[in-house]
């Protein structure tokens, strides 16, 4: 990593409590604030896991993603909003929030979509039309995932999320940090880029069921 580029992150993890947002409460700045609710979901980047709706999300962050609809090749349907360019507070990255699966609005946008593609992980993606986007306005964020462009030092993650519970090894360069508490999956990866993936804790067993023996 560029020498210039670890000083300039580390000087924004020591100056991210004086910093001012015109936008965002000061807890919803960085991706170590994670505010916990009273109903066990949790809030980052000022949306609210389970409550923020992708209508909402438009009116925070513009509606400029990409949509993606992805099949499992056991039929499970997921659909997720891709931004390239999420920048808070100095920090840049990508932001995919996940939304929720209700009722038969996935699969009636499966149904709509004018191209479809096998990758080479077995999942198709769907591609959606866009006179579909406003069948989906009212449903709800339910999972984030987080890509810095910068590189997270453990040191650093180690400074501003604390301890991990656990850490569970999934690859030889790649290790997940496990912080039930605040419902966060943060993957240090030695020869890429660090994944932070975000659910309500009370959905954080689901979440890392697939990385236990």
């Amino acid at each position: 990593m560029n020498q210039h580029l670890v000083k300039v992150f580390i000087l924004l993890f020591i100056l991210s409590g004086c910093q001012e947002s015109v936008n965002y409460a000061k807890s919803d700045r960085y991706p170590w604030q994670v505010t916990l609710m009273s109903d066990g979901s949790s809030q980052i980047f000022g949306i609210h896991l389970g409550v923020t709706t992708v209508d909402e999300v438009w009116q925070m962050l513009g509606k400029g993603p990409k949509l993606a609809l992805f099949e499992n090749p056991d039929g499970k349907l997921s659909l997720e909003l891709f931004y390239k360019e999420f920048t808070r507070a100095g920090l840049s990255g990508k932001l995919i929030l996940t939304v929720e699966n209700e009722g038969n609005v996935l699969q009636d946008l499966k149904q709509q979509a004018h191209k479809k593609e096998q990758l080479e992980s077995g999942v198709t993606q769907h591609y959606m039309q866009t006179q579909s986007l406003p069948v989906i306005e009212s449903l709800k964020i339910v999972a984030m995932t987080y890509m810095p462009y910068a590189d997270l030092e453990e040191e650093m993650v180690t400074a501003r999320f604390g301890e991990p519970a656990e850490k569970i090894r999934s690859h030889e360069k790649a290790q997940h940090w496990l912080y039930p508490d605040k419902g966060l999956d943060l993957i240090i990866n030695e020869s890429g880029k660090e994944i932070l993936q975000y659910v309500s804790p009370k959905e954080f067993t689901s979440l890392v069921k697939p990385l236990r023996p």
